[in-house]
């Protein structure tokens, strides 16, 4: 009982780190104004269209978040409907949600600029394991149509699944580090490219950041474009040379 306890603890433990540490992020980014877009950076649009409603909205938003995020690629959400003949494609790669017995859970054909996930097969009594699914073959959908097939890390999303039941052996839906860097290339060819996304102080650093929006953002614009007092004064000294 008291190792069990001590288990118990220390999960709890590693709960409350990760929080903290996902809190101290989002207080440092919103300390240095918010996350801003550097204009002309961001190319191209990978679309999720919906074409189902037996997994929540929210899971394919949740999804959509998770990349713009990591791949900083420009991804719209929206409705619409999955002919398998003639995808109506929207954007410059379009990743489509179904809900349809007759068909696979995933089909990728990325030299006509789509992918589709099908929820149908990954359905299940309990939510939360339904969630879970639909949300790692998105992630799957999304990678593969975005050219990474597999990472060079083991147990990645990207390596082998021959039964829905192989997705439950994964933690989560997140990707490996190296799989962003192969979307970035190959994406480049589809006319889809990353934006720069840096905080507002950073941006004011580096000489591109849009004029502040609101008080924070423009005590942060004024102590950056500061222009000092006095001019600074150097005097050249012969016996040291400068």
């Amino acid at each position: 009982m008291k190792w069990l306890i001590a288990v118990t603890s220390l999960a709890a433990f590693a709960l409350a780190a990760d929080a903290a540490k996902k809190m101290s992020e989002e207080d440092y980014i919103r300390s240095e104004g918010g996350l801003v877009l550097e204009p002309n950076t961001q190319k191209g649009e990978i679309a999720y269209v919906n074409c189902q409603s037996a997994a929540k909205d929210a899971w394919i938003e949740e999804s959509a978040a998770y990349f713009r995020k990591e791949a900083k690629f420009k991804i719209t959400v929206s409705k619409g409907s999955f002919e398998q003949k003639n995808p109506k494609i929207v954007g410059d790669m379009t990743l489509f949600i179904v809900d349809d017995p007759a068909m696979p859970s995933l089909l990728v054909a990325p030299e006509n600029r789509w992918a589709m996930v099908n929820v149908a097969p990954l359905k299940s009594d309990k939510e939360p394991f339904f969630r879970a699914r639909v949300l790692k073959e998105l992630t799957r959908g999304f990678a593969m149509l975005c050219g990474a097939s597999d990472s060079q890390f083991p147990g990645a999303l990207t390596s082998a699944v021959t039964k829905v039941e192989d997705l439950d052996h994964h933690t989560d839906y997140r990707l490996p580090v190296d799989l962003f860097t192969r979307f970035r290339k190959y994406m480049r060819t589809f006319g889809v490219m990353p934006g720069n996304i840096e905080t507002y102080e950073t941006a004011c650093c580096q000489g591109w950041a849009p004029p502040p929006t609101n008080d924070l953002q423009k005590a942060i614009w004024d102590k950056v474009h500061a222009i000092p007092a006095k001019p600074m004064k150097i005097e050249f000294d012969p016996k040291k040379g400068r």
